[in-house]
């Protein structure tokens, strides 16, 4: 069934951004402000792109090129394609299908497949199941016109016979071009309930991966870790820690040999979010001049919702958090993008407001993050509702932005291309 797009009512998106800087201007503590001024002008409707396809992730190239990992097909069946555009999504190449053909691709919550870019190149990451191999976290790097499909390159280096638990899996490129994957991993756990961050390393634009290091333990256990890189061989890995009785609040471990040597964890905020289970809802993170952006979900404290903090140390502390949802009802789920001149570009989850107080389906949000600290109140980015809760964006050279959605509706799935540009 396919999802016909609707653009949503100027009144519902005043409300949001009424209720936005109700609550930012209640909760002053923080090196963030908070501006009124709307950072992009959407296209009244998104481009409609490929149908029965789920979880995209969309990548830029160079000179409005871009880059759309989707993954199709039954569960049974799926298939993991990659499509590349030359005109900033109008119109597409034929997909290059990575996976196995007798495979089956995980595309649920958190687990499901990565994409990051850099000039002419894409590097996506996946766990793939087949009867011969079992689950596998693989790489495979494309330029989207290669005659062949690229082979996925194994990442962990687990012996056969280990057949722990290892999924989650998040992605990276350093500054110098290195692969990085880091993982949720099963093997030589301590504590029940909880997996170990794992980290590898690939000097070779993901041909190879060097030996798995151990960064962190007592991971949550299905909130996907996320990777973020500074200057000199700085990585840093956050991921959601269980501390004592089930608090469950976010950690920084940060490297300063390239990921071979990792420091104690730092809890990012004393958020005490006590649950008896995973909330299936891990971290973002990014470099912003020399400045650890970092953002994530908690129902720690007064109210549940998105919180921003920086670091200005390296990793070694954080500044008070900043509630960066606006509010909204339902946000989780953060995704986040940056330019290398700073600029950054947040989208989540959330309800769609309602003048009349019933409960909307889940939209797509967009905030701002400038490089001297301002951030936008949320834009609802118009067009399809209904949505799955992982909208993924990235920005061009010019300061476009795309965001890239779907339906709400698994192997029926429709995906969406919001395109916007900036008025500041």
């Amino acid at each position: 069934m396919k999802l016909k797009p609707v653009l949503l009512c100027a009144a519902a998106a005043a409300v949001a951004t009424a209720v936005a800087f109700a609550f930012w201007h209640a909760h002053p503590k923080s090196s963030f402000t908070l501006t009124n001024e709307s950072a992009y002008r959407f296209e009244p409707q998104p481009l409609q792109l490929a149908t029965n396809a789920r979880r995209p992730v969309v990548g830029s190239t160079v000179a409005g090129g871009l880059y759309l990992l989707t993954v199709e097909g039954t569960h049974e069946s799926s298939a993991l394609n990659l499509r590349m555009s030359h005109d900033g999504g109008e119109h597409w190449m034929a997909p290059q299908h990575l996976n196995a053909e007798t495979s089956s691709i995980n595309a649920s919550s958190e687990n499901a497949p990565q994409l990051v870019s850099r000039a002419m190149y894409a590097y996506a990451l996946w766990l793939e199941r087949s009867e011969g191999n079992g689950s596998r976290i693989l790489l495979a790097r494309s330029s989207g016109m290669d005659a062949k499909p690229p082979v996925g390159v194994p990442v962990t280096d687990k012996a056969p016979a280990d057949t722990s638990y290892s999924g989650f899996p998040s992605l990276g490129l350093a500054p110098n071009g290195d692969v990085y994957a880091a993982w949720l991993d099963g093997r030589d756990k301590s504590t029940p309930g909880t997996f170990n961050v794992y980290l590898a390393r690939s000097t070779d634009k993901g041909f190879s991966f060097h030996k798995n290091i151990k960064v962190a333990t007592d991971s949550c256990p299905c909130c996907r870790p996320t990777l973020a890189f500074g200057p000199n061989g700085k990585v840093y890995v956050a991921y959601r820690h269980v501390y004592g009785d089930n608090e469950r609040d976010i950690a920084v471990a940060t490297s300063d040999d390239s990921g071979e040597h990792f420091s104690a964890p730092v809890r990012v905020n004393l958020d005490r979010w006590h649950i008896l289970g995973c909330p299936e809802s891990g971290p973002v993170m990014a470099v912003q001049n020399g400045k650890l952006l970092i953002v994530w979900y908690s129902a720690g404290g007064t109210r549940p919702g998105l919180r921003l903090a920086q670091s200005t140390d390296g990793g070694k502390s954080f500044r008070p958090p900043f509630p960066i949802d606006g509010n909204i009802p339902g946000a989780n789920h953060p995704y986040l993008a940056i330019t290398d001149d700073g600029h950054a570009a947040l989208t989540f989850s959330g309800r769609t407001p309602s003048t009349d107080g019933s409960w909307g389906g889940f939209s797509s949000y967009l905030v701002a993050i400038t490089p001297d600290g301002k951030v936008t109140a949320p834009q609802l980015i118009p067009g399809a509702s209904n949505l799955d809760r992982y909208p993924t964006v990235t920005l061009d050279t010019d300061g476009s932005a795309y965001i890239a959605t779907s339906s709400n509706h698994d192997e029926t799935s429709t995906t969406y291309l919001s395109r916007a540009r900036l008025t500041q």
